[in-house]
């Protein structure tokens, strides 16, 4: 079986819990024998592999439509599988157009979906491609009753299987170690991370620089004296080691919590806010907590 992938996403890096979920379900898929590619965004335009996944980066967002269309001329897919980062669904309508009756959505985050009060870009036309679509994915239950509610489709669930078989190593500290947040940025909370971080002077925080993190956001942090900012890294593992405990105070409508089930595999208390999918993750743990959600967004660059 030949499976293309896309996304307005990098996939080489990965960034972000969608990407590394995709390169997971097709990782397994690669590994019995079925032939994968991804066309997907990039820092670079560039052709490299990830094991036996072909990745096709494009840096021009004004090619990303086109270079879809050619990679599906001539890799002849049995199966195209759209992922929601892209918010004008212009792969969607190139992936439905080009491959009719072999498209899959794969549903991550709400504010990409053409449809429901969380989206950033209201599409119906869009809307009737996904539900024509042979097939929707959802990450979790939370996100399919949400897709049943609002596009009024079935969802199948399914769960990333990247946390892996284990035995996952014990990191849990809370008497040491660094609070830690994840992609500090706006939507994710960073104003009630920083908040705490004066509230609590004593207590060493920390930051894992995302997708999200902005000028701003640096700035912020840097004028904290007990906050630390860091860079990305290879493996997830070399941050949660350090940590006490994970705060995840998104105040926008999450669709799952990725890195939520890491943390707490390996020992470490996780304090989330009750926003989307995260009270699917976190649940049964406790430690979830009301938050005022987004009302509103504005364009801006950053």
């Amino acid at each position: 079986m030949r499976v293309l992938l896309t996304s307005n996403a990098s996939y080489d890096p990965p960034r972000g819990g969608s990407t590394r979920s995709n390169l997971v379900w097709l990782d397994h898929l690669a590994s019995a024998g079925h032939v994968c590619r991804v066309v997907c965004a990039g820092d670079l335009n560039a052709e490299t592999n990830r094991g036996a996944i072909a990745i096709r980066s494009v840096r021009e967002l004004s090619r990303h439509v086109r270079e879809l269309g050619a990679e599906i001329e001539r890799f002849q897919p049995d199966w195209v599988l759209v992922s929601s980062e892209d918010l004008a669904h212009v792969l969607l309508r190139e992936a439905a157009a080009q491959a009719p009756g072999r498209l899959v959505y794969l549903a991550h985050t709400p504010q990409w979906f053409p449809f429901g009060p969380e989206s950033w870009h209201p599409d119906p036309s869009a809307t009737d491609i996904v539900r024509s679509a042979r097939a929707i994915v959802a990450i979790g239950r939370h996100m399919a009753g949400y897709i049943k509610e609002h596009a009024w489709s079935e969802a199948a669930v399914v769960h990333p299987p990247m946390y892996g078989a284990g035995p996952f190593p014990r990191f849990g500290s809370f008497g040491t170690g660094d609070v830690l947040m994840i992609n500090p940025c706006v939507v994710k909370g960073i104003a009630i991370f920083a908040a705490l971080a004066e509230r609590f002077p004593d207590v060493p925080f920390a930051a894992l620089e995302g997708w999200g993190t902005t000028a701003a956001d640096r700035a912020l942090l840097a004028g904290l004296r007990n906050v630390r900012l860091l860079s990305s890294v290879p493996g997830i593992d070399e941050v949660l080691s350090k940590a006490r405990l994970l705060l995840m105070p998104s105040v926008w409508y999450e669709g799952f919590g990725l890195i939520a089930m890491e943390a707490m595999l390996r020992g470490l208390p996780v304090i989330a806010s009750d926003s989307g999918g995260l009270q699917e993750a976190k649940e049964g743990t406790g430690y979830v907590l009301p938050v005022q959600p987004i009302a509103k967004y504005e364009a801006a660059f950053d």
